[in-house]
């Protein structure tokens, strides 16, 4: 007879979502309206796969495995436990980094200073707004779109060689806000990138296969993962999951780092085992 097999509880005790100060109360304070969440998702290293940078990945999925709604659209699976989080890893970030084809779906702009983080951004010696970095292959980016609101610097990394497009591009970010890949863009070369321009914290928003494209890379640190109480269904606009149809060598391991709900939604923040991929 077979002994029994001890069965252990992996993940953190969920932990009730702390409340939220009210802006008011700290639009001038540097611990700002979430300060329980800020120290949460600020309290890993500022060197982790990359030397020198700390990558951090937000997304949002249903129990089902969709990444949107049946609109397309992410906003549509979120919540407010959901947008809470999302704010604050934005507060935290230097750079925020997208794929255009997620900026048109979701509809981006330019980012906008909060100034409920205001002085928690002026304590971290951070400025005002993120960089929005946007990846693009083909360098065709939604210009009208970006420009309708926000402040922040758009900084486009493309392999796209069209002088014209490539033109475009540098009236509309600036002639040092291009960065061309000749032939791919790859993670590493992005990351080597924001680094020498200063940045240290880094917030991937994906969309999918930006994702899968730097997991397999290797260049993630942290997932902070949403799992909405919602059902999608099959979705004729949806990528499989969350990292598409990236091909990875093999399972890559995560450890829970802690788990958050609101009785109703759950957010995990993960750490990516390390692994072999395209470092800088």
């Amino acid at each position: 007879m077979t002994s029994p097999v001890e069965l252990r509880v992996l993940l953190p005790e969920a932990r009730t979502l702390p409340p939220r100060r009210s802006v008011a109360d700290s639009t001038a304070d540097p611990a700002g309206p979430e300060p329980d969440l800020v120290a949460l998702y600020d309290a890993g290293p500022l060197s982790g796969r990359t030397p020198g940078l700390r990558v951090q990945v937000n997304m949002v999925t249903t129990v089902d495995g969709a990444i949107a709604g049946a609109d397309g659209r992410s906003s549509t699976i979120s919540s407010a436990a959901d947008m809470r989080v999302f704010s604050v890893l934005r507060s935290l970030a230097d750079a925020v980094v997208v794929g255009a084809e997620t900026t048109r779906t979701e509809r981006y702009t330019r980012l906008s200073e909060k100034p409920a983080y205001r002085a928690q951004r002026a304590s971290r010696g951070q400025a005002p707004v993120p960089l929005l970095v946007i990846v693009s292959g083909s360098g065709r980016i939604d210009r009208e779109r970006l420009a309708e609101q926000g402040t922040s610097e758009v900084v486009v990394h493309t392999a796209a060689e069209d002088p014209q497009a490539l033109a475009v591009l540098r009236e509309f970010c600036g002639p040092d806000n291009v960065v061309v890949h000749p032939g791919d863009v790859r993670p590493g070369s992005v990351l080597a990138d924001l680094r020498r321009r200063g940045v240290q914290r880094v917030l991937c928003e994906g969309g999918p296969t930006l994702l899968g494209t730097w997991v397999a890379a290797g260049v993630v640190d942290e997932l902070c993962i949403t799992v909405s109480p919602l059902l999608a269904g099959a979705q004729d606009h949806g990528a499989p999951g969350i990292l598409g149809s990236a091909r990875l060598p093999g399972p890559v391991r995560v450890t829970p780092l802690s788990l958050l709900t609101d009785s109703h939604t759950y957010i995990h923040r993960l750490a990516v085992a390390a692994g072999e991929g395209d470092q800088p």
